[in-house]
């Protein structure tokens, strides 16, 4: 065989053996896509920020926007909540021990009726926690974390439609115990107001350390506003604004036709009215605000704003100067 010929099958060998040598390595170190290089990156530890990561399940894409400890400063600083909801079940150092916990939403029947209802789950290594909400599982509802109070531990806050927007907040500790609501003056109406677990209205955001709800007032009709509320030392929420300011722009069919004349008073919030005047039969006001147990803010199609004085009656919703509120308008938008 000649020299040019044998040299030629040995570099085609050799170039054989290459080449298998190269595909063995390639598929020992596989290169990770981008997607699955952001799911598998490690998270460094910021001291003002939550570290917060998706748990993969089998089958699933979960994926989390942060992708950097600066990020994670500006997603969730002090005194501030994120939601979480699109990101469950997630991990997350709760109690700030460097241990995360893992948090999530599932179903249980419900203790009277049997009917799944969410249920708010709290899970580290082989401790779980749990608490039952009264919100149906086919119903709406979001789930945020956040250290509101600065306190170096996260707090937990979720909110449901029971029906009909008609939105329960819920607010708990790292460790799932139930923060308090200081006592709802709305429902002066038909019972004492005291503490309790739970609110009435949804979580419209957070702002400035403050929990801002939006909530149904049920007088002279049912109007949304919102008041902002804190989460103080002793663990009770409680408002940090006056009223409700409600969000309904003037509207005609928001505005309510007097249709007998009653005394109202200059707008003031202090507890002592400002001076009293007639509103005459005809006239026309717009509810802006309410501190939801005695007081209605109001203005007039002329711009004169006044306040009005109502009493709390089971049977006719309120009474203004001893008078059912039914009998002062042409009629009043209440909800159902």
């Amino acid at each position: 065989m000649k020299r040019s010929t044998l040299l030629f099958i040995s570099l085609c060998l050799l170039l054989l053996l290459s080449g298998c040598q190269g595909a063995a390595a390639n598929e020992a170190a596989p290169v990770l896509s981008d997607q699955r290089a952001q799911e598998v990156q490690i998270r460094p530890e910021a001291d003002a920020a939550a570290t917060l990561a998706p748990v993969s399940s089998p089958g699933s894409e979960a994926s989390w926007p942060v992708t950097s400890t600066e990020q994670e400063e500006e997603d969730l600083p002090l005194g501030y909540c994120i939601s979480i909801r699109d990101n469950l079940p997630c991990s997350i150092d709760l109690d700030g021990d460097g241990e995360p916990e893992i948090v999530d939403m599932t179903t249980q029947p419900g203790a009277l009726d049997g009917c799944p209802r969410w249920t708010v789950s709290v899970k580290k290594g082989a401790q779980e926690r749990t608490f039952q909400t009264d919100i149906l599982e086919d119903m709406p509802f979001d789930l945020w974390v956040g250290d509101l109070d600065e306190d170096g531990a996260y707090e937990i806050f979720f909110h449901g439609d029971m029906a009909s927007d008609d939105y329960l907040i819920y607010g708990f500790r790292s460790d799932l115990d139930c923060l308090l609501f200081e006592p709802d003056e709305r429902a002066v109406r038909w019972e004492e107001p005291k503490q309790s677990t739970v609110f009435a209205g949804y979580i419209d955001g957070f702002e400035d350390g403050h929990i801002v709800i939006e909530g149904a007032v049920d007088m002279l009709g049912t109007h949304w506003g919102v008041r902002n509320f804190a989460l103080g030392d002793d663990g009770v929420i409680g408002p940090v604004s006056t009223v409700w300011t409600f969000n309904d722009e003037i509207e005609a069919d928001r505005q309510l036709t007097v249709t007998r004349e009653l005394t109202a008073y200059k707008a003031n919030l202090r507890k002592d009215p400002g001076e009293a005047f007639t509103l005459k039969i005809g006239e026309k006001i717009c509810p802006l605000a309410s501190d939801g147990c005695e007081r209605l803010w109001f203005e007039t199609e002329e711009g004169q704003g006044g306040v009005l004085l109502l009493t709390p009656d089971k049977e006719n919703m309120w009474l203004i100067d001893g008078i059912p509120e039914a009998e002062y308008f042409e009629s009043l938008p209440y909800a159902g």
